[in-house]
């Protein structure tokens, strides 16, 4: 199938305001009920919705992929699909031991799977940048490596800051994840101000838009971590819920213009 064209100055299949307006509505209210219930229940909510969620954006990502039979974009969604798939095991992995055995859930084996959100997702947003993007400004090959610095900086300051800090494991493994969230936070940033015009200019932003999202809410979550913050409950889930729903959004549209 023949690759969608780009054309400048052309923003076609507009995405529906109100169904953008009711994913973020659908947000608050998940917010609202996790903070009404127990801990306990949070969790018990927050399972379900993030293997869920992540399992569909993996769906239409396959079926995105199986449209386009030839060319990047049947790789770039195929990597798109398998990221998510990963991703979706790895909650089950983490739920599976907080909930079920009751085991520290990070670090684990599913952190393995988390991680390779990561390559898969920069694999997809690479194989467009190579087709759309013909090179790189002076101010890009600057703030590129800039955000990934910076959010490594904020990471390691906030480290050392508690008492009777080191430079141990959890600060290692830590600094692992952040620098892999940052590296991809930087390129989707960099794909929302690419990916704006043309036959899918609106799809594009708004899956690097979910994508960006979810790569910033991995590095709150991680600087969470630092001070033992993070719960079933935080905001930061939110983001990782909306995030998920703006790419199912943006897949199916996808998927009806292709």
């Amino acid at each position: 199938m023949k690759e969608p064209e780009i054309v400048p100055g052309k923003i076609s299949n507009p995405l529906n305001l109100y169904v953008i307006i009711g994913i973020l509505v659908v947000g608050g209210i998940i917010y609202a009920v996790l903070n009404t219930v127990s801990e306990e229940d949070a969790g018990s909510i927050a399972f379900p919705l993030s293997v869920s969620l992540a399992a569909v954006v993996a769906v239409f990502a396959f079926i995105v992929a199986k449209q386009n039979e030839t060319g990047i974009l049947r790789k770039a969604y195929l990597f798109l699909g398998l990221g998510f798939t990963s991703y979706a095991i790895a909650e089950i992995l983490y739920y599976l031991f907080d909930l079920v055995l009751g085991i520290e859930a990070y670090p684990s084996i599913a952190d393995i799977f988390f991680f390779a959100l990561y390559p898969f997702t920069m694999g997809h947003l690479l194989l467009n940048l190579k087709f759309f993007h013909t090179g790189y400004s002076t101010l890009q090959k600057l703030w590129i490596p800039a955000i990934p610095v910076l959010a490594l900086v904020v990471y390691v300051a906030l480290s050392l800051s508690i008492p009777d800090a080191e430079l141990n494991f959890d600060f290692y493994y830590g600094f692992i994840f952040v620098a892999g969230a940052s590296v991809v936070l930087s390129f989707t940033i960099l794909g929302a101000s690419i990916f704006k015009q043309g036959v899918l200019g609106s799809v594009w932003l708004l899956l690097v838009v979910g994508l960006m999202l979810n790569a910033g809410g991995d590095v709150w979550y991680y600087h969470l971590e630092i001070f033992g913050e993070y719960h079933d409950s935080h905001f930061v889930n939110i983001m990782w819920y909306v995030s998920n729903l703006f790419m199912i959004y943006a897949l199916i549209k996808h998927r009806k213009t292709i």
